[in-house]
């Protein structure tokens, strides 16, 4: 599978598509969004520098039960990985695929439609 920012036309709309309900869950969960304004005013650059802001803030959000099966699904598709091979991979690994398909493939295809994902 190709990562989001190598997929055609027609492979990019199914990945769009398939990961528009696991964002939206995110956007709409407000302790989400409370979390990762206090991750950001910690230092959270796209460098990605405060790692115990990251990792205090967002993760247990991230990983946790409330949205371990979208943090997945959202990786999955981005990072062109099944779910059960991201799951089976090194954790230190997994959370380094998760920032590269936030920093590497979300983020820019976002800036590239003049989107703004939260983050300067």
């Amino acid at each position: 599978m190709a990562k989001l920012l190598e997929k055609t036309g027609a492979e990019m709309a199914a990945a769009l598509v398939s990961i528009a309900q696991p964002l939206k869950r995110f956007m709409e969960d407000k302790e989400f969004d409370a979390a990762f304004k206090k991750a950001t005013q910690k230092g959270l650059d796209t460098k990605m520098t405060d790692i115990l802001a990251i990792y205090t803030e967002i993760v247990p959000l991230l990983l946790g039960d409330k949205h371990l099966k979208d943090t997945m699904a959202i990786v999955s598709v981005i990072e062109g990985k099944p779910v059960k091979e991201l799951l089976a991979m090194n954790g230190t690994q997994l959370l380094a695929d998760i920032l590269s398909a936030f920093n590497e493939q979300i983020k820019p295809f976002f800036m590239q439609l003049g989107v703004s994902v939260g983050v300067k």
